[in-house]
């Protein structure tokens, strides 16, 4: 049969030729069946357009076509045949297996890296690119170890798979031994073809009436492409001299961010004139020019089709399934778990799994890896015990009931959740076949939720596929070789996003082949992105391929094809309509970049001089577009492209109204920068701030906070916003738990000994037995600490034990000393707590009608031999922040009110009289040192005073952030990046002026 070969431009001109071929393969008879090879789907659906528009000279119709790829011919004429012998398609998990088989039993070369998944993807690979070529081509390679092995594997797997499985290469060969049909049939712009599908092609053109439509670019080699096709066919073909296709335009931009965004103005420009599908956005390189095109023109609100910018692994299924499989690495690491549970649609019960519960919970519990999460089940039965005391006490608080009894549930769930997950994971470390092995991570995936988006459901129909696949495996399985396969599989091909023909075509260069559009952009022109650099392939490299005489394409030949392609996607627009740009910097890897040799073409016409150097091209600067900044172009631009940018440009111009977060942007920076104190300061003034005196539930370490920040008291008191302490984090015990430790073991000797009768009396030590319980009760303390996970390090916590324990007996006999120099004093109370269950909390008058209701809770109360009393605060730091404070200035501005307050107290449960009140740094850090005085009504009278102040500007709103006194401290709350404090100083003192109350309050004013 005759076969007919026609050479044709790409664009228009291709389609038009199209509906020649067409017309005249029907020969008049419009039900005459024609099929039309085209290079894929995509192409598919713009020639099925085309002839479904026709033209002046050819009808338009669809009717008795069928449109499909030439892959596509050889699976409807040979598929039935391959089944029927037994065989089935060949699927990427069975590959994988038996290039894990043929590497166990022969490695060869590569057994240093056999069982490394990416020597399984590189052998698959290799495979794949070999399988079309016959032994004359694969003896060509050579004999180099690593060629002729890859090689020898490559044979091998041939002859493991041929009897009982098929791929696209097999289709081929059999449909072109068979040959077949009898319609005509058109070929649309053939491009690179393997020999399969080359013999295909012959087989066919001496069966049935074959056109084949060449696309040509003014650039074409004959040994490579489409003319290499005709030559292999039989003809020479010897395009008329075309002119090689240039640009007409040429943006260059700061960076590839800028250029994106000056690109997408252009298409918004365009979009008034010319449908979506008539408008081509290419790239040459996908990092970072895929994603950045499918955010700007998402967020354009611009409808668009093309290839996907993540594979499935990189979904929100695809990652929460990764995550789960590696639990066990990271011995199930707290972060990693709820990582996953946050991260991904994972379910519990008939939900979404509550992820700031478990965090909030586990965290609290101590939770860090391991065995650690067996922390749960004590953390949930401490909350429970928390409950039942708070519902024993009168006037319970039902809230707070609720929420220790919701903790604990929350408690048990996650322990729930966690111990399924290491069940699950257990299972399939033990299957001994991959059908077990599949079985198993199908019920662990049973935790994620069906109703997912259509990314997460494309992924989620992945995997369920590959693990059918991977059932009749038959190397040994692991929990790690699922992990690879998975990977292998998930990574292997990117979604297509959005509707073939719908919108503007976004994708790679390559894609732009075949395009008929009315305006095409090829961005990332410059010289390291267009063409990009290649790496040589480590298996088959360039001095192997060489000596196969072009059959095997080298990197140079790889690059030339590139090239055809860049020419082919111009070529889909008439010359008005193509735009080339390219940055002229990049902000990810620094340094400057060079147009690309092959927009060079176009700068020498656009610059009118052919000798045009790349790096001399701002010689011609005027004569292209320019995006200078971000600003300038958007200022500059006709149409902005997304709202965000029509607001930008309407608040420069002064038209932006309306809008309130604008405005109240605007109040904000004025209001920071003045020397006021203003609301965005923390000047609460008018506002429903909670009255202190309306409470009883403030102690005088809470207002100690606001004094030393007023801002963290507003965020910590009334927000309920602190730092957030990680477990993983504990490295040694704080300070704050090793006072609690302190205080605990303290305050049950001292009980036991009041309850037990062996306290000491005026002028006598503590008994020998003391010691023995101190031991015991540290030893539960130890125990107590260390099973909440607060104890950090081993080796760290045995010293801290050590560290302890020679505090708590030290203090015995300085203890002694003590009550010596406090008259002889006697214990007669240990942890007294004033404002908890039936002990009312002490009304502090505040000398203006007024009263102060606080809580607290007293370390120690010892009688003197006078009878007054001996009120005593445990500090287990050093002294030297104390000193400051003197009878008359017993509060140091406000810092430290327990003492005053802690009198009170005591005197209303231990009866009137003379009180001295002292903290009492016990450790020997601390050096066992005593700061206090005694309670006089002069310093009653100046605690009032400083209390009225404190209670007022709280009422009042007053919540300026104060810097610590050295900015060599950090605040979590003033600088919560853990950075330098030294801009709030600034603040501070420019506002102070505007927040008189603390100025006069803090001793820092009149």
């Amino acid at each position: 049969m005759p076969t007919t070969v026609t050479t044709t431009p790409y664009g228009a001109a291709a389609y038009n030729a199209l509906r020649r071929a067409v017309h005249e393969a029907k020969a008049g008879d419009p039900l005459q069946l024609v099929t039309v090879v085209v290079p894929s789907e995509r192409i598919g659906v713009a020639a099925r357009r085309a002839l479904a528009r026709g033209d002046h000279e050819h009808p338009a119709g669809i009717a008795a076509i069928s449109i499909m790829t030439l892959r596509r011919v050889a699976e409807t004429r040979s598929a039935r045949a391959l089944l029927a012998e037994g065989r089935r398609p060949l699927t990427g998990p069975a590959l994988a297996d038996a290039v894990r088989r043929r590497l166990t039993n022969d490695p060869g070369p590569f057994e240093p890296v056999a069982d490394h998944i990416g020597t399984v993807r590189a052998l698959a690979d290799a495979h794949r690119t070999l399988k079309p070529y016959r032994d004359d081509v694969l003896d060509a390679l050579g004999d180099d170890e690593v060629v002729a092995a890859t090689v020898a594997v490559h044979r091998a797997l041939e002859a493991d798979l041929r009897t009982s499985t098929y791929d696209e290469t097999d289709l081929l060969r059999r449909a072109a031994e068979h040959g077949g049909g009898d319609e005509p049939v058109v070929v649309l712009l053939p491009q690179d073809l393997d020999p399969p599908e080359v013999a295909l092609l012959e087989a066919l053109s001496t069966t049935v009436d074959l056109r084949i439509l060449l696309g040509i670019t003014g650039h074409d080699d004959a040994d490579a492409g489409p003319l290499a096709v005709a030559r292999a066919l039989g003809h020479d073909v010897h395009p008329d001299g075309e002119a090689v296709p240039t640009a007409a335009r040429v943006l260059h931009a700061s960076d590839p961010d800028d250029e994106v965004r000056a690109v997408v103005r252009r298409v918004v420009d365009d979009l008034a004139t010319h449908k979506g599908h008539r408008i081509a956005v290419l790239h040459a390189s996908s990092d970072p020019y895929a994603r950045l095109l499918h955010e700007h023109l998402a967020r354009a609100d611009i409808t668009f089709f093309g290839r996907g910018i993540r594979p499935a692994v990189e979904s929100a299924y695809g990652r929460t399934v990764m995550r789960l499989l590696a639990l066990p690495e990271h011995d199930f690491a707290r972060t990693e778990v709820l990582a996953v549970v946050a991260g991904g649609p994972v379910r519990h019960g008939d939900r979404h799994a509550p992820s700031s519960a478990w965090e909030r919970v586990s965290r609290a519990a101590g939770v860090t890896r391991g065995a650690a999460w067996s922390r749960l089940e004590t953390f949930a039965r401490h909350t429970r015990a928390k409950a039942a005391n708070e519902r024993q006490r009168e006037g319970a608080r039902d809230w707070l009931i609720a929420r220790h009894e919701r903790d604990s549930e929350t408690a048990d769930d996650l322990r729930a959740f966690v111990e399924g997950l290491q069940s699950s994971l257990a299972a399939i470390d033990a299957a001994t076949t991959w059908a077990d092995a599949t079985s198993a991570v199908r019920r662990l995936l049973e935790l994620l939720a069906d109703d997912l988006p259509p990314e997460d459901a494309t992924a989620a129909r992945r995997v369920d596929a590959t693990l059918t696949a991977a059932a009749t495996g038959t190397t040994p399985p692991s929990r790690r070789r699922v992990v690879e396969l998975l990977e292998l599989e998930l990574d292997a091909v990117l979604d297509r996003v959005g509707t073939i023909g719908i919108g503007v075509h976004v994708g790679p260069v390559s894609e732009g082949v075949g395009d008929d559009v009315d305006r095409v952009y090829i961005l990332g022109a410059a010289e390291g992105l267009l063409p990009p650099r290649t790496a040589d392939d480590p298996l088959l490299p360039d001095r192997a391929r060489e000596r196969t005489n072009g059959a095997l394409p080298t990197t140079r030949e790889r690059t030339a094809r590139q090239h055809r392609h860049v020419l082919a996607a111009l070529a889909a627009a008439p010359r008005e309509g193509r735009t080339m740009s390219f940055p002229r910097g990049d902000l990810r890897r620094g340094g400057e970049r060079v147009p690309s040799r092959w927009l060079l073409p176009t700068l020498r016409v656009l610059g009118r001089d052919r000798g045009l150097q790349a790096t001399k091209w701002r010689e011609i600067g005027r004569r292209l577009e320019s995006s200078s900044s971000y600003p300038a172009a958007l200022l500059a631009a006709h149409t902005p492209a997304s709202a965000q940018e029509w607001r930008q440009v309407a608040a420069v111009a002064g038209t932006l109204e309306g809008d309130e977060t604008i405005a109240r942007a605007h109040r904000l920076r004025r209001g920071r920068a003045s020397d006021q104190f203003t609301l965005y300061d923390g000047n609460l003034v008018g506002e429903d701030v909670p009255d202190p005196t309306a409470s009883d539930r403030l102690s005088p370490t809470a207002l100690e906070e606001w004094v030393r920040c007023p801002h963290a008291y507003f965020q910590f008191r009334l927000l309920g916003v602190g730092p957030v302490e990680e477990p993983e984090e504990v490295v040694q015990i704080s300070a704050m738990e090793r006072g609690f430790v302190l205080h605990d073991v303290w305050d049950k000797l001292v009980n036991a000994a009041l309850d037990e009768g062996w306290a000491p009396g005026p002028g006598e030590p503590w008994p020998p037995r003391a010691a023995d319980r101190i031991e015991a009760l540290a030893e539960s303390a130890f125990a107590e600490v260390v099973e909440r996970g607060v104890t950090g390090a081993r080796l760290l916590w045995e010293q801290d034990q050590r560290t302890l324990m020679r505090d708590l007996t030290t203090w015995l006999t300085k203890d002694d000393e003590r009550r010596l120099r406090l008259d002889e004093a006697v214990p007669i109370g240990a942890e007294y707590a004033f404002g908890e269950g039936a002990t009312p909390a002490i009304g502090i008058a505040l000398g203006d009608g007024r009263e102060l209701r606080l809580r607290g809770k007293i370390d120690r109360v010892d009688r003197r031999r006078d009878g007054g009393l001996a009120v005593t605060d445990y500090k287990t730091g050093r002294a030297d922040s104390y000193k400051t404070i003197t009878p008359e200035d017993p509060t140091d501005h406000g810092q430290r009110l327990q003492l005053p307050v802690y009198a009170l107290a005591a005197r209303e449960q231990y009866g009137e009289g003379p009180v001295h009140s002292e903290y009492w740094f016990t450790s020997l850090k601390g050096g066992f040192t005593p700061v206090g005085y005694d309670v006089t009504d002069d310093v009653l009278d100046e605690t009032r005073r400083v209390l009225r102040v404190i209670v007022d500007s709280i009422r009042d709103g007053v919540f300026l952030a104060r810097p610590p006194k050295s900015s060599f401290w950090g605040c979590a709350w003033c600088a919560p990046d853990g950075l330098s404090t030294e801009h709030v100083r600034e603040v501070w003192g420019r506002k102070q002026s505007g927040a008189e109350q603390l100025r006069v309050m803090l001793g820092e004013g009149s």
